[in-house]
């Protein structure tokens, strides 16, 4: 998904700056790093993921890692969820990779995150 819209501006800037075609490359390629290592900043590498149907609330523990709260909001893109909980710091963004999980937990960790947003 993040390579598809950095090609998609890579081929806009082509056209709109045909003389700065390395222009565009470099920019692109840029941006695609950056988003590369946000998205990885905000991917727990391993954990366990605690959640109830019906309830808002989860709690995710591992090496490094530690959160619990309520889940503000969670969007699905293609192979990836993303979700903002609120916990006593403030809103955290974390991220889960569909290849992550077996297909029936991704689905069913999907079907009860999405019910409750």
């Amino acid at each position: 998904m993040i390579v598809v819209f950095f090609l998609c501006l890579w081929f806009a800037l082509f056209l709109l700056l045909p003389n700065f075609w390395w222009l565009s490359i470099v920019l692109c390629y840029i941006g695609f790093l950056d988003a590369k290592k946000r998205l990885y900043e905000i991917t727990p590498d391993s954990g366990i993921v605690l959640i109830q149907e019906g309830q808002t609330w989860l709690q995710l523990t591992g090496a490094g890692l530690d959160m619990q709260g309520d889940i503000l909001s969670a969007h699905r893109y293609a192979n990836w969820l993303v979700l903002s909980v609120q916990t006593d710091e403030g809103v955290k963004r974390v991220t889960f990779l569909a290849s992550a999980m077996d297909k029936v937990s991704w689905s069913h960790f999907n079907r009860i995150v999405l019910a409750n947003r």
